[in-house]
Parts: structure tokens; sequence; C-alpha cells
């Protein structure tokens, strides 16, 4: 049983949120951190003017 929680762990633990090796340039974040940020403020602003 240990034995598998430790390997749940370690596999937790390779999964990044991103690659170390990534090949993204700076304007390819950039836009993905903007649309994340403008589909927020949709929201947002669809709850508080509701």
């Amino acid at each position: 049983m240990t034995r598998n929680i430790r390997k749940n762990e370690n596999e937790m633990m390779d999964m990044r949120l991103m690659a170390e090796n990534c090949n993204c340039s700076v304007y390819t974040m950039g836009a993905v951190a903007a649309g994340i940020l403008f589909c927020i403020g949709i929201i947002l602003y669809a709850l508080i003017a509701g």
C-alpha cells in the first residue's frame, strides 16, 4: 500500500503546469495570460452587473 502512495506522490510531483524546456515565447505567454484575465473580467462583470 505504501508503495502505491509513494508512486502516486512521485507522479504528482512530475506533473507540472509548464515543462521546463518550454518553447513558448514571452508574447505567447502574455497573450494566454491576457486571455485568461479577459475571461475572468467578463465573468466578474456579469456577476456584478447582473
